[in-house]
């Protein structure tokens, strides 16, 4: 009896929850009918496809694991965000547009509306949060007792300046500086997602936001190079080019700060390995590769060729996109294929649903996968400044770049898709940790053989 009261209990809750997801499915589409009405948008658009998927969706048959697989494979939930905020976007655009007597007239309405809509966007990525594997970098051990306190953090991108402001209140264990410009970059809130990412993993670094335009993208490499006080360097962002290749004067300033710096580079999001050929997954979806313009896969090429014999070639670390699960690439992932230069400095992360709380949505590429590896830098220096606090202030940072750099190469999970995908492989953090702390450290060992001793 006991149990029948409980099955029937659980068939009554399910019914109730299929109702408020069809009761806010429908809500959501009337208002995204007034949206579209007052932004007079005549045209289908992404979002009432999503509706239907979402109110036809069989969640119950699904847990744990495979309800996560459910919602980010099968139906791309974790897409959903970016892509209502893109149309709203859009469709406040188009109502701007109108009369001002207009506007007046239906800005209550308009306003109304869209809130139902978000509300709708909020949901979706709370349902996925709740379910999302996390980061696959084997960090758990590291972050215990480290949070990058002491290590700074220079991110090379395009920011949002308020955004940054806002930043600054939510995150308050960090210090994020205000915002170098040089010339007069576009806005973008690209750089803002790449801090969340950092102090996500890395809480209580110091940020230092540098963002640049094309024609003064080396002033800005300068001003790094010359800031004693950073350690690592995140580039989410393209080489500099000139005369269709590597500038000159960009690979110098490179050259010299990868003499004292970590510098997590993101590898890019065209499809391709580095020869521009598809990747293997593309090729077996039978998709060409992503249409793209702005990726430099010819400059990362060049760069890792003309300074291969550099002893500090070893402090640039590239990342790559996998999936959420890590058990494939990203579909738009670059690879670093047959290039052996690329392959021994590539990690792969999960990329490919990344929260952001600057956007409120999950963020997809490789700029995503480089500031992790950035952040895991950061708590691993932090670890080395602790256990080799006697020796002087130089040599020590000497030993840290030279040994974070080599211990996450080294200690990476060589990956089932290959190096040819994947590069080391994925990231283990803990026994990177581990062989800073004790350097005799072997990575076939197990890791909780140390635990009690690191605790």
């Amino acid at each position: 009896m006991k149990k029948l009261i409980l099955i029937s209990f659980y068939i009554f809750s399910l019914s109730i929850i299929n109702h408020l997801h069809s009761a806010e499915v429908d809500s959501t589409r009337q208002a995204l009918e007034v949206m579209k009405t007052h932004a007079q948008w005549p045209w289908e658009e992404p979002i009432s496809p999503m509706l239907t998927t979402y109110e036809q969706a069989e969640f119950e048959q699904y847990q744990g694991t495979a309800l996560a697989k459910y919602m980010m494979k099968d139906l791309d939930m974790h897409r959903w965000g970016n892509q209502i905020t893109e149309t709203t976007g859009l469709f406040q655009l188009l109502f701007s547009f109108n009369s001002e007597d207009y506007q007046n007239q239906h800005r209550e309405a308009f306003d109304q509306a869209y809130e139902v809509v978000e509300a709708f966007r909020i949901d979706i990525n709370q349902e996925i949060q709740k379910v999302h594997p996390g980061y696959d970098l084997k960090h758990g051990l590291l972050k215990l007792k480290n949070t990058g306190k002491g290590i700074t953090v220079a991110v090379f991108d395009l920011f949002e300046a308020d955004l940054l402001e806002q930043q600054r209140q939510h995150y308050s264990q960090a210090t994020i500086e205000t915002v170098q410009n040089f010339g007069d970059p576009v806005k973008l809130n690209h750089g803002n997602s790449v801090i969340d990412v950092i102090l996500s993993i890395a809480p209580e670094v110091t940020i230092v936001p540098v963002s640049a335009e094309s024609s003064t993208y080396n002033d800005a490499m300068l001003y790094i190079k010359e800031r004693t006080d950073v350690q690592i360097m995140n580039m989410s962002r393209a080489f500099a080019e000139k005369d269709g290749a590597l500038d000159p004067e960009f690979e110098a300033l490179l050259k010299d700060i990868l003499k004292t710096t970590i510098v997590t580079k993101s590898l890019g999001n065209t499809g391709t390995d580095l020869d521009e050929v598809v990747t293997p997954y593309r090729a077996s979806l039978g998709l060409p590769p992503v249409n793209t313009f702005s990726y430099d896969l010819k400059l990362i090429k060049q760069f890792l060729l003309s300074n291969q014999l550099e002893k500090s070639h070893q402090h640039l670390l590239l990342a790559a996109n996998l999936n959420p699960f890590a058990d494939q690439i990203a579909l738009t992932a670059t690879i670093p294929g047959n290039n052996a230069l690329a392959v021994g400095r590539t990690l792969s992360v999960p990329a490919e649903a990344v929260y952001s709380w600057t956007t409120g949505n999950f963020e997809s590429g490789s700029s995503f996968a480089a500031p992790q590896m950035a952040a895991l830098s950061a708590l691993l220096w932090q670890v080395h400044n602790k256990r080799y606090w006697y020796l002087p202030k130089k040599q020590r940072h000497a030993k840290a770049l030279n040994r974070i750099s080599n211990n996450l190469t080294i200690t990476a999970r060589a990956s089932e898709l290959g190096a040819f995908n994947t590069g080391k492989g994925l990231p283990n953090a803990n026994v990177a940790y581990l062989k800073i702390l004790f350097p005799w450290w072997d990575s076939s060992m197990k890791e909780t053989t140390l635990k009690f001793v690191v605790e």
